[in-house]
Protein backbone atom coordinates (compact mmCIF):
# COMPACT_ATOMS: atom_id res chain seq x y z
CA UNK A 1 0.00 0.00 0.00
CA UNK A 2 1.44 3.41 -0.96
CA UNK A 3 2.11 6.16 1.44
CA UNK A 4 0.38 9.14 1.02
CA UNK A 5 2.35 12.30 0.42
CA UNK A 6 -0.12 14.84 1.23
CA UNK A 7 -3.82 15.24 0.73
CA UNK A 8 -4.84 15.88 -2.89
CA UNK A 9 -7.44 17.88 -4.58
CA UNK A 10 -8.97 16.34 -7.42
CA UNK A 11 -12.18 16.85 -9.89
CA UNK A 12 -14.59 14.96 -10.54
CA UNK A 13 -15.96 15.62 -13.96
CA UNK A 14 -19.34 13.20 -15.33
CA UNK A 15 -22.29 13.72 -16.91
CA UNK A 16 -23.75 10.36 -14.26
CA UNK A 17 -23.57 9.80 -10.79
CA UNK A 18 -24.87 7.21 -8.30
CA UNK A 19 -27.94 8.75 -6.40
CA UNK A 20 -28.10 12.32 -8.39
CA UNK A 21 -28.11 11.45 -11.88
CA UNK A 22 -28.22 7.26 -13.55
CA UNK A 23 -27.62 5.68 -16.20
CA UNK A 24 -24.84 3.17 -16.52
CA UNK A 25 -21.59 1.96 -14.70
CA UNK A 26 -20.71 5.19 -14.96
CA UNK A 27 -22.15 6.71 -11.87
CA UNK A 28 -21.15 3.50 -9.74
CA UNK A 29 -17.72 4.20 -10.43
CA UNK A 30 -17.60 8.09 -10.09
CA UNK A 31 -19.28 7.49 -6.94
CA UNK A 32 -17.25 4.81 -5.19
CA UNK A 33 -14.22 6.59 -6.44
CA UNK A 34 -14.83 9.71 -4.80
CA UNK A 35 -15.94 8.41 -1.95
CA UNK A 36 -13.35 6.88 -1.08
CA UNK A 37 -11.26 9.59 -2.29
CA UNK A 38 -12.62 11.87 0.52
CA UNK A 39 -12.61 8.98 3.35
CA UNK A 40 -8.92 8.82 2.33
CA UNK A 41 -9.36 12.59 3.78
CA UNK A 42 -8.43 14.19 0.13
CA UNK A 43 -10.80 16.81 -1.19
CA UNK A 44 -13.13 15.90 -3.98
CA UNK A 45 -15.85 18.15 -6.18
CA UNK A 46 -18.17 16.72 -8.58
CA UNK A 47 -19.23 18.61 -11.95
CA UNK A 48 -22.35 17.46 -13.16
CA UNK A 49 -25.08 18.83 -15.48
CA UNK A 50 -28.20 19.44 -13.36
CA UNK A 51 -31.41 17.35 -15.68
CA UNK A 52 -35.05 17.70 -15.53
CA UNK A 53 -34.69 14.04 -13.82
CA UNK A 54 -31.55 15.05 -11.22
CA UNK A 55 -32.51 13.22 -7.63
CA UNK A 56 -31.61 15.68 -5.58
CA UNK A 57 -32.37 13.75 -2.26
CA UNK A 58 -28.96 13.04 -0.86
CA UNK A 59 -28.11 16.90 -2.06
CA UNK A 60 -27.66 19.24 1.12
CA UNK A 61 -27.27 22.96 1.04
CA UNK A 62 -28.08 23.64 -2.19
CA UNK A 63 -27.10 26.98 -3.43
CA UNK A 64 -27.21 29.17 -7.20
CA UNK A 65 -24.05 31.03 -7.54
CA UNK A 66 -24.96 34.36 -7.33
CA UNK A 67 -21.84 36.28 -8.41
CA UNK A 68 -20.99 35.01 -11.63
CA UNK A 69 -22.72 33.64 -14.54
CA UNK A 70 -21.16 32.24 -18.15
CA UNK A 71 -22.12 33.25 -21.59
CA UNK A 72 -20.27 30.29 -23.30
CA UNK A 73 -20.41 30.07 -27.64
CA UNK A 74 -20.81 27.00 -29.32
CA UNK A 75 -21.56 26.93 -33.12
CA UNK A 76 -21.61 30.60 -33.31
CA UNK A 77 -24.25 31.12 -30.63
CA UNK A 78 -24.53 32.41 -27.11
CA UNK A 79 -25.33 29.99 -24.08
CA UNK A 80 -26.00 31.39 -20.62
CA UNK A 81 -24.84 29.27 -17.89
CA UNK A 82 -25.31 29.48 -14.17
CA UNK A 83 -23.56 27.19 -11.40
CA UNK A 84 -25.54 25.83 -8.47
CA UNK A 85 -23.28 25.16 -5.14
CA UNK A 86 -23.87 21.84 -2.66
CA UNK A 87 -22.67 18.63 -1.04
CA UNK A 88 -23.32 15.02 -1.22
CA UNK A 89 -22.05 13.96 1.68
CA UNK A 90 -18.31 15.45 1.87
CA UNK A 91 -17.97 15.99 -1.83
CA UNK A 92 -18.52 19.15 -2.83
CA UNK A 93 -20.73 19.25 -5.96
CA UNK A 94 -21.03 21.91 -8.67
CA UNK A 95 -24.12 21.49 -10.83
CA UNK A 96 -24.00 23.45 -14.46
CA UNK A 97 -27.44 24.77 -15.02
CA UNK A 98 -28.57 25.74 -18.16
CA UNK A 99 -32.39 25.31 -20.01
CA UNK A 100 -30.78 22.68 -22.44
CA UNK A 101 -30.06 20.21 -19.62
CA UNK A 102 -32.91 21.27 -17.13
CA UNK A 103 -35.22 20.16 -20.07
CA UNK A 104 -33.82 16.54 -20.69
CA UNK A 105 -35.68 13.65 -18.94
CA UNK A 106 -32.96 11.24 -19.15
CA UNK A 107 -29.45 11.69 -19.10
CA UNK A 108 -27.82 10.16 -22.69
CA UNK A 109 -31.83 9.21 -24.62
CA UNK A 110 -34.76 10.62 -24.72
CA UNK A 111 -38.19 8.79 -22.42
CA UNK A 112 -41.33 7.52 -23.73
CA UNK A 113 -42.98 11.01 -22.25
CA UNK A 114 -40.31 12.73 -24.57
CA UNK A 115 -41.55 10.89 -27.64
CA UNK A 116 -45.03 11.60 -26.63
CA UNK A 117 -44.51 15.59 -26.44
CA UNK A 118 -42.35 15.80 -29.26
CA UNK A 119 -42.26 12.84 -31.68
CA UNK A 120 -38.79 13.29 -33.12
CA UNK A 121 -37.60 12.74 -29.62
CA UNK A 122 -37.55 9.14 -30.66
CA UNK A 123 -37.36 7.02 -26.96
CA UNK A 124 -34.11 5.61 -26.33
CA UNK A 125 -31.87 7.49 -28.69
CA UNK A 126 -29.26 9.93 -28.14
CA UNK A 127 -30.38 13.55 -27.89
CA UNK A 128 -30.42 15.68 -31.03
CA UNK A 129 -28.26 18.50 -29.73
CA UNK A 130 -25.92 16.00 -28.11
CA UNK A 131 -22.94 18.10 -29.19
CA UNK A 132 -24.17 21.53 -27.71
CA UNK A 133 -24.65 19.60 -24.65
CA UNK A 134 -21.12 17.88 -24.44
CA UNK A 135 -19.62 21.27 -25.64
CA UNK A 136 -21.08 23.36 -23.57
CA UNK A 137 -20.77 21.28 -20.19
CA UNK A 138 -17.29 20.90 -20.55
CA UNK A 139 -16.88 24.51 -21.17
CA UNK A 140 -18.76 25.82 -18.30
CA UNK A 141 -16.30 23.72 -16.12
CA UNK A 142 -13.32 25.15 -17.39
CA UNK A 143 -15.07 28.72 -17.36
CA UNK A 144 -16.00 28.23 -13.13
CA UNK A 145 -12.15 26.96 -12.99
CA UNK A 146 -10.58 30.29 -14.05
CA UNK A 147 -13.02 32.25 -13.34
CA UNK A 148 -12.72 31.92 -9.30
CA UNK A 149 -8.72 30.60 -9.55
CA UNK A 150 -9.88 26.72 -8.71
CA UNK A 151 -6.93 25.00 -9.45
CA UNK A 152 -7.05 21.65 -8.67
CA UNK A 153 -4.24 19.14 -8.72
CA UNK A 154 -6.25 16.58 -10.99
CA UNK A 155 -9.09 17.04 -12.98
CA UNK A 156 -10.36 13.39 -13.68
CA UNK A 157 -12.46 13.24 -16.78
CA UNK A 158 -15.16 9.98 -16.93
CA UNK A 159 -15.76 9.11 -20.69
CA UNK A 160 -15.83 10.84 -24.06
CA UNK A 161 -18.41 13.36 -23.20
CA UNK A 162 -15.89 15.03 -21.30
CA UNK A 163 -13.13 13.60 -22.51
CA UNK A 164 -12.24 16.95 -24.55
CA UNK A 165 -11.68 18.89 -21.38
CA UNK A 166 -8.05 18.69 -21.29
CA UNK A 167 -7.98 19.81 -25.10
CA UNK A 168 -9.64 22.78 -24.47
CA UNK A 169 -7.35 23.35 -21.28
CA UNK A 170 -4.43 23.00 -23.37
CA UNK A 171 -5.33 24.76 -26.87
CA UNK A 172 -7.96 27.86 -25.83
CA UNK A 173 -5.80 30.73 -24.81
CA UNK A 174 -8.76 31.64 -21.98
CA UNK A 175 -7.97 28.39 -20.14
CA UNK A 176 -3.99 28.41 -20.36
CA UNK A 177 -3.81 29.33 -16.23
CA UNK A 178 -5.67 26.42 -15.72
CA UNK A 179 -3.32 23.82 -17.93
CA UNK A 180 -0.21 25.16 -16.44
CA UNK A 181 -1.37 24.70 -12.89
CA UNK A 182 -3.34 21.34 -13.34
CA UNK A 183 -2.64 17.99 -14.49
CA UNK A 184 -5.57 15.77 -16.08
CA UNK A 185 -6.65 12.47 -16.09
CA UNK A 186 -9.21 10.70 -19.08
CA UNK A 187 -10.88 7.30 -17.83
CA UNK A 188 -12.31 5.26 -21.14
CA UNK A 189 -15.44 3.65 -19.33
CA UNK A 190 -16.72 2.31 -22.63
CA UNK A 191 -14.85 2.37 -26.24
CA UNK A 192 -17.79 0.06 -28.01
CA UNK A 193 -18.90 1.86 -31.27
CA UNK A 194 -21.73 3.84 -30.20
CA UNK A 195 -19.56 5.48 -27.07
CA UNK A 196 -17.70 7.63 -28.61
CA UNK A 197 -19.37 10.70 -29.03
CA UNK A 198 -17.44 11.51 -32.12
CA UNK A 199 -18.06 14.31 -34.16
CA UNK A 200 -19.32 13.28 -37.93
CA UNK A 201 -16.84 15.35 -40.02
CA UNK A 202 -13.71 17.79 -38.90
CA UNK A 203 -15.83 20.67 -40.11
CA UNK A 204 -18.76 20.32 -37.37
CA UNK A 205 -15.87 19.75 -35.12
CA UNK A 206 -14.55 23.16 -35.86
CA UNK A 207 -17.78 24.44 -35.10
CA UNK A 208 -18.67 23.28 -32.14
CA UNK A 209 -15.52 23.10 -30.52
CA UNK A 210 -13.61 26.51 -31.92
CA UNK A 211 -10.26 24.34 -31.69
CA UNK A 212 -7.48 25.21 -34.06
CA UNK A 213 -7.60 22.57 -37.44
CA UNK A 214 -4.38 21.19 -36.96
CA UNK A 215 -4.93 20.26 -33.21
CA UNK A 216 -8.54 18.43 -34.18
CA UNK A 217 -6.71 16.40 -37.17
CA UNK A 218 -4.42 14.04 -34.59
CA UNK A 219 -7.92 13.07 -33.15
CA UNK A 220 -9.11 11.97 -37.08
CA UNK A 221 -10.65 8.65 -37.69
CA UNK A 222 -11.17 9.03 -41.19
CA UNK A 223 -14.27 11.34 -41.43
CA UNK A 224 -14.87 11.40 -37.46
CA UNK A 225 -13.10 13.32 -35.25
CA UNK A 226 -12.13 11.41 -31.98
CA UNK A 227 -12.61 12.68 -28.48
CA UNK A 228 -10.72 10.09 -26.66
CA UNK A 229 -8.14 10.16 -29.73
CA UNK A 230 -7.46 14.13 -29.07
CA UNK A 231 -7.44 13.60 -25.45
CA UNK A 232 -4.48 10.62 -25.23
CA UNK A 233 -2.52 14.18 -26.49
CA UNK A 234 -3.38 16.04 -23.85
CA UNK A 235 -4.27 13.85 -20.45
CA UNK A 236 -3.33 10.52 -18.98
CA UNK A 237 -5.28 7.81 -20.07
CA UNK A 238 -6.61 5.00 -18.31
CA UNK A 239 -9.38 2.30 -18.78
CA UNK A 240 -11.52 0.12 -16.30
CA UNK A 241 -9.27 -3.07 -16.23
CA UNK A 242 -6.03 -4.08 -17.72
CA UNK A 243 -7.42 -6.87 -19.78
CA UNK A 244 -9.35 -4.06 -21.53
CA UNK A 245 -6.54 -1.60 -21.66
CA UNK A 246 -4.48 -4.18 -24.01
CA UNK A 247 -7.79 -4.50 -25.85
CA UNK A 248 -7.48 -0.84 -26.98
CA UNK A 249 -4.30 -0.72 -27.39
CA UNK A 250 -4.66 -4.33 -30.03
CA UNK A 251 -4.68 -3.13 -33.74
CA UNK A 252 -6.77 -6.02 -34.32
CA UNK A 253 -9.70 -5.54 -32.07
CA UNK A 254 -12.81 -5.38 -34.08
CA UNK A 255 -14.81 -3.68 -31.23
CA UNK A 256 -14.03 -0.12 -31.03
CA UNK A 257 -14.61 0.81 -35.21
CA UNK A 258 -11.01 0.69 -35.68
CA UNK A 259 -10.40 3.51 -32.26
CA UNK A 260 -7.72 0.93 -31.18
CA UNK A 261 -5.87 0.83 -33.98
CA UNK A 262 -5.21 4.31 -34.18
CA UNK A 263 -4.04 4.34 -29.94
CA UNK A 264 -1.54 1.29 -31.24
CA UNK A 265 -0.21 3.26 -34.11
CA UNK A 266 0.10 6.48 -32.50
CA UNK A 267 1.96 4.85 -29.24
CA UNK A 268 -0.59 6.19 -27.27
CA UNK A 269 -0.10 4.51 -23.80
CA UNK A 270 -3.31 3.60 -21.75
CA UNK A 271 -3.58 2.28 -18.30
CA UNK A 272 -5.93 -0.44 -16.67
CA UNK A 273 -7.13 -0.39 -13.11
CA UNK A 274 -9.65 -2.49 -12.65
CA UNK A 275 -13.17 -1.33 -10.98
CA UNK A 276 -13.36 -1.75 -7.52
CA UNK A 277 -17.08 -2.44 -5.65
CA UNK A 278 -18.03 -1.01 -2.76
CA UNK A 279 -19.24 -4.35 -0.63
CA UNK A 280 -21.38 -2.19 1.98
CA UNK A 281 -23.78 -0.81 -0.63
CA UNK A 282 -24.46 -4.87 -1.46
CA UNK A 283 -23.81 -6.80 1.83
CA UNK A 284 -26.37 -9.63 1.96
CA UNK A 285 -25.96 -9.74 5.76
CA UNK A 286 -28.05 -6.37 6.07
CA UNK A 287 -31.66 -6.60 4.41
CA UNK A 288 -31.78 -2.83 4.58
CA UNK A 289 -28.43 -2.62 2.29
CA UNK A 290 -28.98 -5.79 0.41
CA UNK A 291 -32.65 -4.78 -0.29
CA UNK A 292 -33.61 -8.34 -0.66
CA UNK A 293 -36.26 -10.07 1.52
CA UNK A 294 -34.03 -12.39 3.82
CA UNK A 295 -29.95 -12.27 5.00
CA UNK A 296 -27.27 -14.59 4.23
CA UNK A 297 -23.53 -15.25 3.54
CA UNK A 298 -22.11 -16.70 0.87
CA UNK A 299 -18.32 -15.68 2.48
CA UNK A 300 -19.91 -17.82 5.88
CA UNK A 301 -21.42 -20.45 3.95
CA UNK A 302 -25.01 -19.21 5.26
CA UNK A 303 -27.26 -19.78 1.79
CA UNK A 304 -30.99 -20.24 3.54
CA UNK A 305 -31.48 -16.59 3.10
CA UNK A 306 -30.83 -16.75 -0.44
CA UNK A 307 -32.92 -19.43 -1.00
CA UNK A 308 -36.12 -18.32 0.87
CA UNK A 309 -35.64 -15.25 -1.19
CA UNK A 310 -35.47 -17.40 -4.52
CA UNK A 311 -38.70 -19.15 -3.32
CA UNK A 312 -40.50 -15.74 -2.63
CA UNK A 313 -39.54 -14.67 -6.12
CA UNK A 314 -40.26 -18.10 -7.78
CA UNK A 315 -43.38 -18.24 -6.26
CA UNK A 316 -44.57 -15.03 -7.21
CA UNK A 317 -43.08 -15.31 -11.02
CA UNK A 318 -45.04 -18.80 -10.85
CA UNK A 319 -48.00 -17.87 -13.56
CA UNK A 320 -49.19 -15.14 -15.50
CA UNK A 321 -51.73 -14.63 -13.63
CA UNK A 322 -50.66 -14.32 -10.14
CA UNK A 323 -54.45 -13.96 -8.28
CA UNK A 324 -54.27 -15.35 -4.61
CA UNK A 325 -50.98 -15.67 -4.94
CA UNK A 326 -49.20 -12.56 -5.47
CA UNK A 327 -46.87 -11.20 -2.72
CA UNK A 328 -47.25 -8.06 -1.68
CA UNK A 329 -43.42 -7.60 -1.06
CA UNK A 330 -42.53 -8.58 -4.45
CA UNK A 331 -45.64 -6.48 -6.01
CA UNK A 332 -44.54 -3.53 -4.95
CA UNK A 333 -41.23 -3.37 -6.59
CA UNK A 334 -42.53 -4.32 -10.20
CA UNK A 335 -43.93 -1.17 -11.34
CA UNK A 336 -42.74 -0.12 -14.38
CA UNK A 337 -41.65 -4.31 -15.25
CA UNK A 338 -43.09 -6.10 -18.03
CA UNK A 339 -43.46 -9.59 -17.22
CA UNK A 340 -43.49 -12.14 -20.15
CA UNK A 341 -43.54 -16.07 -19.26
CA UNK A 342 -43.09 -17.63 -16.11
CA UNK A 343 -41.33 -19.95 -14.11
CA UNK A 344 -42.54 -23.57 -12.88
CA UNK A 345 -40.06 -24.05 -10.30
CA UNK A 346 -39.27 -27.42 -8.57
CA UNK A 347 -37.13 -28.10 -6.02
CA UNK A 348 -34.51 -30.21 -8.80
CA UNK A 349 -34.51 -27.36 -10.93
CA UNK A 350 -31.30 -25.71 -11.96
CA UNK A 351 -31.64 -21.24 -12.39
CA UNK A 352 -29.31 -19.07 -14.76
CA UNK A 353 -30.43 -15.52 -15.09
CA UNK A 354 -29.11 -12.59 -17.25
CA UNK A 355 -28.92 -9.26 -16.27
CA UNK A 356 -27.85 -6.03 -18.37
CA UNK A 357 -28.87 -4.24 -21.10
CA UNK A 358 -30.49 -5.94 -24.11
CA UNK A 359 -27.98 -5.05 -26.64
CA UNK A 360 -26.00 -6.67 -28.93
CA UNK A 361 -22.76 -5.94 -27.03
CA UNK A 362 -24.28 -7.88 -24.49
CA UNK A 363 -24.02 -11.13 -26.43
CA UNK A 364 -27.83 -11.52 -26.35
CA UNK A 365 -28.01 -13.26 -29.70
CA UNK A 366 -25.53 -16.14 -27.87
CA UNK A 367 -27.69 -16.19 -25.48
CA UNK A 368 -31.07 -16.90 -26.86
CA UNK A 369 -28.92 -18.73 -29.06
CA UNK A 370 -27.98 -20.94 -26.21
CA UNK A 371 -31.19 -21.82 -24.44
CA UNK A 372 -32.85 -24.14 -26.32
CA UNK A 373 -29.90 -26.47 -26.88
CA UNK A 374 -29.57 -26.18 -22.77
CA UNK A 375 -33.53 -27.22 -22.41
CA UNK A 376 -33.28 -30.19 -25.39
CA UNK A 377 -30.47 -31.96 -22.44
CA UNK A 378 -31.43 -30.13 -19.38
CA UNK A 379 -35.37 -29.62 -19.50
CA UNK A 380 -34.80 -28.73 -15.30
CA UNK A 381 -32.70 -25.88 -16.16
CA UNK A 382 -34.93 -22.77 -15.63
CA UNK A 383 -33.81 -19.21 -17.53
CA UNK A 384 -34.85 -15.65 -16.30
CA UNK A 385 -33.81 -12.15 -18.13
CA UNK A 386 -34.09 -9.53 -16.63
CA UNK A 387 -33.29 -5.96 -18.67
CA UNK A 388 -34.12 -3.42 -21.50
CA UNK A 389 -32.93 -2.15 -24.47
CA UNK A 390 -33.10 -3.17 -28.13
CA UNK A 391 -36.69 -3.91 -29.53
CA UNK A 392 -35.37 -6.10 -31.97
CA UNK A 393 -33.54 -8.19 -29.07
CA UNK A 394 -36.37 -7.82 -26.75
CA UNK A 395 -38.74 -9.24 -28.78
CA UNK A 396 -36.32 -12.08 -29.01
CA UNK A 397 -36.44 -12.74 -25.50
CA UNK A 398 -40.29 -12.26 -25.31
CA UNK A 399 -39.99 -14.86 -28.29
CA UNK A 400 -38.11 -17.52 -25.79
CA UNK A 401 -40.42 -17.16 -22.98
CA UNK A 402 -43.68 -18.19 -25.41
CA UNK A 403 -41.31 -21.20 -27.02
CA UNK A 404 -40.88 -22.68 -23.75
CA UNK A 405 -43.62 -22.12 -21.26
CA UNK A 406 -42.38 -22.35 -17.83
CA UNK A 407 -38.93 -22.57 -18.50
CA UNK A 408 -37.90 -18.66 -19.72
CA UNK A 409 -39.04 -15.68 -17.77
CA UNK A 410 -38.36 -11.94 -19.47
CA UNK A 411 -38.87 -9.06 -16.57
CA UNK A 412 -38.37 -5.77 -19.14
CA UNK A 413 -37.38 -2.83 -17.81
CA UNK A 414 -35.64 -1.94 -15.01
CA UNK A 415 -35.95 -1.64 -10.88
CA UNK A 416 -33.30 -1.86 -8.64
CA UNK A 417 -34.38 -4.38 -5.65
CA UNK A 418 -36.04 -6.78 -8.47
CA UNK A 419 -32.98 -6.58 -10.32
CA UNK A 420 -31.07 -7.66 -7.63
CA UNK A 421 -33.78 -10.11 -6.71
CA UNK A 422 -33.36 -11.72 -9.82
CA UNK A 423 -29.81 -12.43 -9.30
CA UNK A 424 -29.44 -13.65 -5.58
CA UNK A 425 -32.63 -16.05 -6.57
CA UNK A 426 -30.79 -17.48 -9.33
CA UNK A 427 -27.58 -20.03 -8.71
CA UNK A 428 -25.95 -19.01 -12.24
CA UNK A 429 -25.67 -15.52 -14.11
CA UNK A 430 -24.32 -15.85 -17.51
CA UNK A 431 -22.56 -12.95 -19.09
CA UNK A 432 -21.92 -13.59 -22.49
CA UNK A 433 -20.84 -10.51 -23.92
CA UNK A 434 -18.61 -9.69 -26.94
CA UNK A 435 -16.53 -7.00 -25.33
CA UNK A 436 -16.85 -5.50 -21.94
CA UNK A 437 -14.34 -3.05 -20.23
CA UNK A 438 -14.51 -4.08 -16.51
CA UNK A 439 -17.83 -5.65 -15.51
CA UNK A 440 -20.13 -4.91 -12.88
CA UNK A 441 -22.50 -7.78 -12.72
CA UNK A 442 -20.45 -10.32 -11.99
CA UNK A 443 -19.18 -8.41 -8.89
CA UNK A 444 -22.86 -8.36 -7.82
CA UNK A 445 -23.77 -11.76 -8.45
CA UNK A 446 -20.51 -13.24 -6.64
CA UNK A 447 -21.40 -10.98 -3.61
CA UNK A 448 -24.95 -12.47 -3.60
CA UNK A 449 -23.42 -16.34 -3.66
CA UNK A 450 -24.73 -16.47 -7.43
CA UNK A 451 -22.01 -17.61 -10.18
CA UNK A 452 -20.75 -16.38 -12.81
CA UNK A 453 -20.37 -17.77 -16.52
CA UNK A 454 -18.92 -15.49 -18.49
CA UNK A 455 -17.10 -15.05 -21.70
CA UNK A 456 -13.23 -14.28 -21.07
CA UNK A 457 -13.12 -11.03 -22.15
CA UNK A 458 -12.07 -7.56 -20.77
CA UNK A 459 -12.75 -7.35 -17.22
CA UNK A 460 -14.79 -10.67 -17.01
CA UNK A 461 -11.03 -12.06 -16.96
CA UNK A 462 -11.07 -11.06 -13.33
CA UNK A 463 -13.17 -14.37 -12.52
CA UNK A 464 -10.26 -17.03 -12.01
CA UNK A 465 -11.81 -19.86 -14.25
CA UNK A 466 -13.14 -22.83 -12.35
CA UNK A 467 -12.68 -21.18 -8.92
CA UNK A 468 -14.77 -17.86 -8.47
CA UNK A 469 -16.67 -19.05 -11.71
CA UNK A 470 -15.98 -20.06 -15.40
CA UNK A 471 -14.90 -18.49 -18.63
CA UNK A 472 -15.89 -19.26 -21.99
CA UNK A 473 -14.37 -18.36 -25.51
CA UNK A 474 -15.28 -18.56 -28.21
CA UNK A 475 -18.30 -16.97 -27.76
CA UNK A 476 -20.54 -18.52 -29.64
CA UNK A 477 -24.01 -20.07 -28.63
CA UNK A 478 -22.69 -23.76 -28.85
CA UNK A 479 -19.49 -23.36 -26.73
CA UNK A 480 -21.66 -21.88 -23.93
CA UNK A 481 -24.57 -24.40 -24.14
CA UNK A 482 -21.62 -26.56 -23.68
CA UNK A 483 -20.89 -25.11 -20.73
CA UNK A 484 -24.06 -24.38 -18.90
CA UNK A 485 -25.53 -28.22 -19.62
CA UNK A 486 -22.09 -29.22 -17.97
CA UNK A 487 -23.13 -27.04 -14.89
CA UNK A 488 -26.24 -27.86 -14.93
CA UNK A 489 -25.99 -31.39 -15.08
CA UNK A 490 -23.26 -31.51 -11.52
CA UNK A 491 -25.73 -29.15 -10.22
CA UNK A 492 -28.47 -31.59 -10.74
CA UNK A 493 -26.92 -34.37 -9.63
CA UNK A 494 -25.11 -32.48 -6.32
CA UNK A 495 -26.98 -30.02 -5.25
CA UNK A 496 -24.38 -28.38 -3.45
CA UNK A 497 -21.66 -29.13 -5.96
CA UNK A 498 -20.78 -25.25 -6.04
CA UNK A 499 -21.49 -24.20 -2.59
CA UNK A 500 -17.33 -24.14 -1.69
CA UNK A 501 -17.06 -21.69 -5.24
CA UNK A 502 -19.96 -19.38 -4.07
CA UNK A 503 -18.13 -18.93 -1.04
CA UNK A 504 -14.77 -18.24 -2.89
CA UNK A 505 -16.48 -16.20 -5.55
CA UNK A 506 -17.98 -13.85 -2.75
CA UNK A 507 -14.35 -13.72 -0.28
CA UNK A 508 -12.41 -12.74 -3.63
CA UNK A 509 -14.27 -10.01 -4.44
CA UNK A 510 -14.69 -9.04 -0.96
CA UNK A 511 -11.04 -8.63 -0.28
CA UNK A 512 -9.39 -8.13 -3.55
CA UNK A 513 -11.59 -5.52 -5.38
CA UNK A 514 -13.05 -3.46 -2.12
CA UNK A 515 -12.76 0.23 -3.47
CA UNK A 516 -10.60 0.97 -0.53
CA UNK A 517 -7.79 -1.55 -1.73
CA UNK A 518 -8.01 -0.18 -6.17
CA UNK A 519 -8.25 3.75 -4.44
CA UNK A 520 -5.10 3.06 -2.43
CA UNK A 521 -3.24 0.98 -4.15
CA UNK A 522 -4.08 2.21 -7.62
CA UNK A 523 -5.66 5.71 -8.16
CA UNK A 524 -3.57 7.48 -5.11
CA UNK A 525 -0.14 6.50 -6.57
CA UNK A 526 -1.40 7.63 -9.98
CA UNK A 527 -2.42 10.71 -9.06
CA UNK A 528 0.67 11.49 -7.07
CA UNK A 529 3.12 10.42 -9.49
CA UNK A 530 0.92 13.00 -11.95
CA UNK A 531 1.74 15.95 -9.89
CA UNK A 532 5.17 15.41 -8.75
CA UNK A 533 6.99 12.37 -11.33
CA UNK A 534 9.09 9.91 -10.15
CA UNK A 535 12.40 10.65 -11.07
CA UNK A 536 14.18 7.63 -13.68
Amino acid sequence: MSVKLRKLNVWQISREYAGIAEAGGVKNVVCSLSEQLVEDENEVTLFIPLYGCTNLASIKDFDIVSDYTSYITVAGSEYKVSYGRAYCDKIKVIFIISSHFIEKMNIYTYTELEERITPSHIRGQGHIDAPLLETLFQKAVLDYAVHFSEFPDIIHCHDATTALIPVFASELPQYEELAGNTRFVVTIHNAGPAYHHEFPSLKEAVNYTDLPVKVLEKGRRGDFIEPYLLAGFYSYLTTVSPWYADELMDPENANTDGLSKLFYNKKIKITGITNGIDYEKYNPENTAISMLPFPFSPEKHIFTGKYKSRDLFMDYYSRNDHGSRMKKSIHSITSGVDQFGFIDAKPDCVYFSYHGRIVHQKGIDIWAGAIPKVLKQCPYSRFIITGQGAQELENKQIALTEQFPGKVLFLRGYEKTLARLCVAASDFIVLPSFFEPCGLEDFIASIYGTIPIAHGTGGLKKIKNGETGFLFSPNDSETLSELIVSIAQKKHENSSAFDEMMSAAAQYVHTIYSWKQVVQNEYIPLYENLIEPTEK
